[in-house]
């Protein structure tokens, strides 16, 4: 059960955006490339099978989205299920639905994504039936990557063994919850999340969305800039990042900073935040789980659940805080502070914490995040 290289996996994940083409070309060009790239050394892309998804918010089209491959040689006996990112406007534009939905776990996913899941479920099912392989590795970039996730955790749950996840530029799939279970469920050790450090579709939905795995095989690859950057989503972007190296040689979770750092962080002008900084957009998120939990201690009900938007959930919860508790309702001042010059946007002379104004400054954030996570995946389209 020894897992991809990064190396493999990062090809992998580049390579399956042919199953795009393929529906409307031959297969052959799927199995030249791959044995370009050397990967019919592990695994048998003459048979392989192909799954097509529905994706889009407006634009509903059925492409190819993944393909299934009998692993050969040193990995007989295993499955590869990879999973193409966003290469369409139609793909792009379920990254922006950031809605909830129960997934193969019952946790609650990105409605999107799950959506999208769904769609291919038949096939996934089709190609596991009559078969019992020793490994099973999901891989994906982008959308990919979130499909992946979903497909492992539905594999979890049909209690297939041996499930292995790869993920670059993954959005986040599910809630906090959801990353838990499916990070308890494969092991830690069984999933290898990598992203740049300033791209922007590992940094959409914001919280309560949350990445897998929890902790563990994080691979966080610094970027040559301070600010969020579309290029650096690019699949052509983190091959070259991850080179010849190791699992273990690209191992960098950042640790999360403490509540007294987030205390500190939201009071002191010194720590002025620079405009679409990648760290200043960590530090909000993180401000943001800080303050819902601390809300969430004092407000009964404040769990976020199925049914209603996230934002109108996380304002509801942060402005029932804020007028319970002085101390929470300062510091939900100062994020919206942060906030505005994160956008660059002139702060408003008198900051009042209703919900209104508050589901409107996170629809802001949000916006403005999947603006350039839509750019990033744009980058994609042209590539």
């Amino acid at each position: 059960m020894n897992p991809l290289s990064p190396k493999q996996s990062a090809q992998i994940a580049t390579h399956v955006y042919t199953v795009k083409d393929a529906v409307v070309s031959s297969m052959g060009g799927i199995a030249d490339e791959a044995a370009r790239l050397g990967l019919s050394n592990s695994f048998d892309f003459s048979n392989l099978q192909m799954a097509s998804g529905t994706s889009g918010a407006i634009f509903r089209t059925r492409t190819g989205f993944a393909y299934a491959v009998q692993g050969v040689g040193g990995r007989q006996g295993e499955m590869l299920l990879a999973f193409r990112g966003t290469d369409s406007i139609a793909d792009a534009l379920t990254d922006a639905n950031a809605g909830l939905q129960r997934g193969p776990s019952t946790w609650p996913v990105h409605a999107g994504f799950n959506e999208t899941f769904k769609s291919l479920r038949g096939d996934i099912d089709n190609f596991m039936r009559g078969r019992n392989p020793s490994t099973v590795h999901c891989v994906g970039h982008s959308l990919g990557g979130a499909l992946a996730t979903l497909a492992a955790d539905h594999l979890s749950e049909l209690g297939v063994a041996g499930v292995k996840l790869y993920t670059f530029g993954s959005p986040r799939t599910g809630v906090a919850g959801f990353a838990r279970h499916l990070s308890g469920k494969l092991g830690a050790d069984n999933i290898h999340r990598v992203y740049h450090s300033a791209d922007p579709v590992s940094m959409v939905p914001i919280f309560p969305f949350s990445h897998v795995p929890v902790t563990g095989n994080v691979c966080m690859i610094p970027w040559k800039g301070a600010q969020i950057s579309p290029d650096a989503h690019r699949m052509t972007s983190y091959l070259p990042s991850i080179g010849d190296a190791s699992w273990r040689g690209l191992y960098r979770n950042p640790e999360p900073p403490l509540d007294r750092e987030i205390d500190i962080w939201l009071e002191s002008a010194s720590y002025g935040p620079t405009m679409f900084s990648a760290a200043t957009l960590w530090m909000i998120s993180k401000a943001m789980q800080y303050l819902l939990k601390k809300a969430a201690n004092i407000v009964i009900g404040s769990a976020i659940t199925i049914g209603v938007t996230v934002l109108d959930q996380i304002a509801g919860i942060l402005v029932q805080g804020a007028q319970i508790c002085k101390d929470i309702s300062d510091s939900v001042r100062a994020l919206i502070v942060k906030i505005f010059k994160f956008l660059g946007r002139a702060v408003p002379a008198t900051i009042e914490v209703t919900t209104f104004f508050l589901r409107w400054v996170l629809d802001l954030l949000a916006r403005a995040v999947v603006d350039m996570a839509r750019q990033a995946m744009h980058l994609v389209i042209r590539s």
